[in-house]
């Protein structure tokens, strides 16, 4: 009857020391992985080449453009499908729109990337943005971030521009 007892006990003790375990294996696990894809957010270099906020002739729509060249640091990159995000944001810094590739874009050593989007004329008031380089799937920070307050340029026709994203490859 007496190791009756003691199995049962011993399997209790054991299960109290197993579960915090498992927990504390699960966590290493965790940041091993996080580890192993090893994204810092300098694996590429952006700089500002240039930001327009455009007044759109015939809607009620401003277009933000931000031209971004960027250099790859890291060659496992290179070749590699990534993405770019950019924030559109209020003066008091509320999100107003956040736009990015569909479908991503093949990153060179080096290039010019070139993000677009419209927002109405009402919510156009002192508007800035936040551009930075991420991986496809917008989960890992891959460069560092840009913050731009764009000028507002000459008002051009709605039919001189297809509002997509562009990537010219150096």
């Amino acid at each position: 009857m007496g190791g009756h007892r003691r199995e049962k006990l011993d399997f209790y003790r054991n299960r109290r020391i197993s579960v915090p375990i498992l927990v504390v294996g699960l966590f290493i696990q965790v940041w091993l992985q996080a580890r192993a894809a090893g994204y810092t957010g300098g694996e590429i270099t952006i700089k500002l080449n240039n930001a327009q906020f455009v007044p759109i002739n015939g809607t009620t729509n401003y277009q933000i453009k931000v031209n971004v060249n960027y250099t790859v640091s890291d060659p496992t990159l290179i070749g590699q499908k990534i993405n770019a995000v950019m924030k559109v944001h209020s003066s008091n810094g509320s999100i107003l729109k956040t736009t990015s590739f569909p479908a991503g874009f093949t990153v060179n050593k080096t290039g010019m990337t070139q993000l677009l989007t419209n927002i109405p004329i009402s919510s156009s008031q002192n508007i800035t943005t936040e551009s930075v380089f991420t991986d496809l799937n917008k989960t890992n920070v891959l460069s560092n971030q840009i913050k731009t307050l764009p000028p507002i340029s000459h008002p051009i026709n709605s039919s001189d521009f297809t509002p997509t994203v562009v990537t010219k490859k150096t």
